[in-house]
């Protein structure tokens, strides 16, 4: 990178850490939310829509096979109920940011893609290239920066905040691309496919993001009904071409440069008096043509923080290690006394709970039937970001390639996949374009997690944990640290059989509370166990357990735990974890969904054509474990 493009980041750096406070004083009239309690002064949101797409998805081929060429954008999108503005807004982020910073701020108020949803504007969030949900991938997206963003960076930008809002606004800081004609073209081709998929927009954006929307506004001028910059980098609109500069002046701009208290409202009254008017929209901003299953929620409150932020000292200042994103949302109506917290498995981020497609996914379903709902991105997975100083090799996201997956019968080829399958199905873009990540060193990410799942719940108190694939441990160690805190485990397919491979605990990597204690694997003593013939599906012949009298997991005895398998699922045998967790002392029953007639299903059941059905089941497990409030007795 040139001298000049580096400062300019650095500029931008330092831009982005004062907008991240200023951001949150846009709302100063409302108070903060009770986050823990799900309680909220806020105006409810009435939802219509929401889901997320990725836009830009191509294929390279490497020696490794096909996968993501890293360009694509990611986009979530919420439509009002009440839709009452004929244009959409698409709030781009802008440094070294992503999304997020649109959807709360660090203090815990909302975002502003909350604040346009309460005014009736359909809002497009979107991360860039790279950046947040999407995967950073050094082959395509440039080096790394040789310092990670720092404490002492952000204090400075943002001169007296508190110790959590910087931490938060830290948590957020991950590698931008470079402003280069390649990065810029991608910048105007991802741009114009949005516009040309949600049709005329209302661009706002933050810091360096206005290059992305004059780029996207010089291509497609016509869809592009106003422009709102916050915070551009210095003389930034001077140096663009003399003829683009030309075709932004007949689009409605607004320039501020500071992110203070006016900021929000001014871009309100800018909207509203200077966007050329269209016809009214229609009463209700449902989508005709979606999937028939409802997206629509009734929320009370949503937003997104950081758990898990820990302090490491480099020699150029201290940066975040561990950080962990977690999303939420609060229904209108609880039916349900404990929220219930989601992990991703595998190579994958929080997305897998959003459904696919445009198609409901489990975080729907849950909200909709009461419960609030907390999903996370593990440590460097979606937008909990990566820096080798701050992880390490051993987290480096790789990119999976397709053929792996494709092949394998439990994930495309299963009767229930919503798409074709194939190198050439949109509905497998949508899902690799998440992936990302390295599973190898379990131990040092299990610490990670563990740490910040234990500060989530002594934030939202007693909780559901449900686990899928690779996420599993998490439920473990989350439990063994915060027993009291909870009251049902749901597991999905988790990977690997007791005392495998990375599983030196029993069904972790790292070391759980057993009585009689444990200071080393090399104390237990283990015999093989055969795989009974009615196994719910393939699986080794044999696998390990303890010799009676076994050690017990002091700290889980008395949760339910449930083990959801398909017929076609991967990760380890049902049988043999659920033998392992009885004989450590759980209370575990496998939940096989053919017992319950549903059928064709394999480890990716939250994404499939049925997954409605498939909630259905571990829904009915959960009320009778953990009732609904009011079936509750004294």
């Amino acid at each position: 990178m040139d001298s000049t493009a580096n400062q300019l980041r650095r500029r931008e750096f330092t831009s982005l850490a004062a907008g991240a406070t200023a951001l949150a004083a846009s709302a100063l009239t409302l108070p903060d939310p009770l986050i823990a309690q799900g309680a909220t002064a806020n105006p409810p949101l009435e939802i219509a829509e929401w889901s997320y797409s990725w836009i830009g998805v191509e294929h390279a081929t490497l020696a490794r096979g096909t996968m993501c060429n890293g360009m694509q954008i990611y986009v979530e999108h919420w439509v009002p109920a009440q839709l009452r503005h004929p244009y959409p807004v698409v709030l781009i982020h802008g440094g070294y940011s992503q999304g997020s910073q649109w959807i709360s701020n660090p203090d815990g108020r909302r975002g502003w893609a909350s604040l346009l949803l309460e005014q009736g504007y359909k809002v497009y969030v979107l991360d860039r290239p790279g950046q947040g949900r999407c995967p950073y991938h050094p082959w395509v997206h440039g080096n790394f920066d040789r310092q990670a963003p720092t404490f002492e960076r952000v204090a400075a930008g943002i001169p007296g905040a508190s110790e959590r809002e910087i931490a938060q606004t830290l948590a957020t800081l991950g590698q931008p691309m470079a402003n280069n004609p390649i990065t810029q073209s991608v910048w105007r081709s991802r741009g114009a496919m949005l516009l040309d998929k949600i049709g005329p927009a209302i661009l706002v954006t933050d810091a360096d993001g206005c290059f992305f929307a004059w780029l996207a506004a010089d291509e497609r001028p016509a869809l592009v009904k106003g422009i709102a910059t916050l915070q551009a980098p210095a003389q930034a609109l001077e140096r663009q071409p003399p003829e683009r500069r030309a075709r932004l002046a007949t689009i409605p701009s607004l320039i501020l440069e500071k992110n203070d208290n006016d900021a929000f409202p001014a871009v309100l009254q800018w909207m509203d008096s200077s966007i050329t008017k269209a016809p009214s929209p229609t009463t209700t901003g449902a989508d005709p043509n979606r999937n028939t299953e409802s997206t629509a929620l009734q929320l009370a409150d949503q937003g997104c923080f950081w758990v898990g932020v820990q302090r490491k000292p480099m020699s150029y200042g201290t940066i975040a290690l561990g950080q962990m994103y977690v999303q939420y949302m609060i229904p209108a109506q609880k039916r349900h006394p404990y929220p219930v917290v989601m992990v991703h498995g595998g190579g994958g981020q929080g997305t897998h709970m959003m459904g696919i497609g445009g198609r409901p996914g489990w975080v729907h379903y849950f909200v909709q039937a009461g419960y609030s709902v907390y999903w996370l991105d593990r440590p460097s997975y979606g937008r909990s970001p990566y820096h080798p100083d701050a992880l390490g090799p051993s987290h480096l996201p790789n990119v999976p390639p397709f053929e792996g997956l494709i092949q394998s019968p439990a994930v495309f080829n299963t009767a229930q996949w919503p798409g074709p399958g194939g190198m050439n199905d949109p509905i497998v873009d949508q899902f690799m374009a998440c992936e990302q990540g390295n599973v190898s060193d379990e131990a040092f990410h299990s610490d990670l997690v563990w740490r910040g799942g234990a500060e989530l719940l002594d934030r939202i108190g007693p909780s559901i944990l449900f686990v899928h694939a690779f996420g599993g441990f998490f439920a473990w160690g989350v439990a063994d640290r915060r027993p009291s805190l909870v009251k049902a485990i749901l597991c999905m397919e988790i990977n690997g059989n007791p005392f495998a491979a990375q599983l030196r605990w029993g069904l972790t990597a790292g070391p759980m509370t057993y009585d009689p204690p444990v200071t080393d694997p090399s104390q237990f003593t283990l015999a093989d166990h055969t795989e009974p013939p009615d196994s719910p599906r393939p699986v080794p012949a044999s696998y390990k357990l303890q010799v009676e009298p076994a050690r017990k997991w002091k700290n889980l005895r008395g949760i339910p735990i449930g083990w959801l398998t398909s017929e076609f699922g991967g990760g380890g045998s049902p049988v043999a974890n659920v033998a392992f967790l009885k004989q450590v002392g759980c209370d575990a029953e496998m939940i096989r969904l053919r017992d319950y007639g549903v059928l064709g299903n394999g480890n990716l059941m939250l994404l499939e054509k049925n997954n409605h059905e498939v909630f259905t089941v571990l829904r009915d497990w959960l009320e009778k474990k953990v009732p609904p409030s009011s079936d509750r007795r004294p």
